[in-house]
């Protein structure tokens, strides 16, 4: 009923306001700009209610790198996402966990033996989804349900969005400076990707790893 009533309200904001029209680069710029020397806070808000709403996070982060540049864009856009998936944490884990643990992880020793071993190695696994993931909304959902402390959760995604943030900043301010499509295989694209496709290739294995033999210790 929480997670309904959520998704409606989501879509009234999304209607009402039309967050389409006011995603646009434009008005973004000019919305900022209103604020002067706020406005980098007031960005850092809009970030936290993207991720909140589950909007296109990474296309606001984005937006960022190109208004602030790329390293202070790096850094709002961070710390609005970190902040905003905090938010949903919490919120869910007040509402939402008591349901799951006693109506899902009670009746079944497989999400029992899974609560367990995230308990004891909650934030490389944190770290781990974080980093292959991102900023996926059920990530924070999924997370929250189960019995990972905050603070193994804060610490984990503090450090696990930050290849995903860097990449989407330099991504954005690498596209904008193209010229044609050609530039595609230039080596200030194929480096950042190649680095992007190891770090997910080696998150994921290691994730694979770390839940596998997790799960049989819980078991024994």
């Amino acid at each position: 009923m929480v997670g309904l009533f959520i998704i409606a309200i989501t879509a009234f904001l999304y209607r009402q306001f039309d967050f389409r029209r006011l995603m646009g680069m434009e008005e973004i710029r000019l919305w900022v700009g209103m604020f002067g020397p706020l406005g980098p806070l007031a960005f850092i808000f809009v970030c936290i209610i993207a991720v909140i709403l589950h909007l296109p996070e990474i296309i606001m982060i984005a937006i960022g790198a190109l208004l602030f540049g790329g390293i202070e864009g790096f850094f709002y856009g961070w710390a609005g996402a970190l902040i905003g998936s905090t938010c949903t944490f919490l919120f869910v884990r007040y509402f939402l966990q008591d349901v799951f643990q006693n109506s899902v992880a009670h009746r079944f020793s497989y999400f029992r033996n899974m609560d367990g071993f995230l308990t004891e190695k909650g934030f490389q696994t944190v770290l781990i989804l974080r980093i292959a993931l991102f900023m996926a909304p059920p990530l924070n959902w999924a997370i929250a349900v189960t019995r990972v402390t905050f603070p193994r959760y804060f610490a984990g995604s503090l450090l696990g969005i930050i290849p995903g943030v860097a990449i989407t900043c330099y991504a954005a301010e690498s596209i904008v400076q193209m010229e044609s499509l050609s530039d595609l295989l230039s080596v200030e694209f194929a480096i950042p990707a190649f680095l992007f496709l190891i770090l997910i290739s080696v998150s994921g294995l290691s994730g694979w790893w770390l839940f596998k033999n997790g799960a049989k210790e819980q078991e024994n």
